[in-house]
């Protein structure tokens, strides 16, 4: 005879969804990443990739169970972006070469993290920064993350993010 079980209010299956895919994201970058490359599982983020190079790849990421992590004004977008701009701020990783990525499961979609991921160059983030800028400024309400100074994200050195659900 099988009971039915039901989840406790305490219960967590999002949450352990986004801790438990950290792993699963560092080992997909051990098997992709190039000869000499260094992959950390929460050293500088939830997964970074150190290459021989010098350049850094910094990816969060977020499970998407119950709600969009990459919608406008999500607050966890946000934190992302914050986390990233604290980093910068304290010269813990150096704009010109480091790739940010927010790694979304399942893929979700959110015209900011579209935008920043369909820039090629320079100048298109800088573009697709400026309207988000604008955004937020007109926001009466913008996420707690980006409450202090109204901050939004700042180009990461001509950086171009990539596509899907990261950037």
């Amino acid at each position: 005879m099988n009971a039915e079980i039901k989840p406790t209010k305490h219960s967590a299956p999002g949450q352990y969804l986004g801790f438990a895919l950290q792993p699963v994201r560092a080992f997909y970058h051990l098997l992709t990443a190039p000869k000499g490359a260094k992959v950390a599982l929460e050293l500088q983020d939830d997964v970074s990739v150190h290459y021989v190079d010098g350049s850094v790849c910094l990816e969060q990421t977020k499970s998407a169970l119950k709600q969009n992590p990459i919608a406008d004004w999500d607050e966890d977008l946000w934190k992302a972006f914050d986390n990233w701009r604290v980093m910068l701020d304290a010269g813990q990783c150096d704009a010109t070469s480091t790739r940010f990525r927010l790694y979304v499961t399942p893929a979700k979609k959110g015209a900011f993290a579209e935008a920043l991921s369909a820039a090629k160059s320079h100048e298109e983030v800088e573009a697709a920064l400026h309207v988000i800028k604008t955004k937020l400024d007109k926001k009466k309400n913008p996420p707690a993350s980006a409450r202090q100074g109204k901050r939004a994200p700042r180009c990461a050195g001509g950086r171009s993010p990539r596509s899907g659900s990261e950037f």
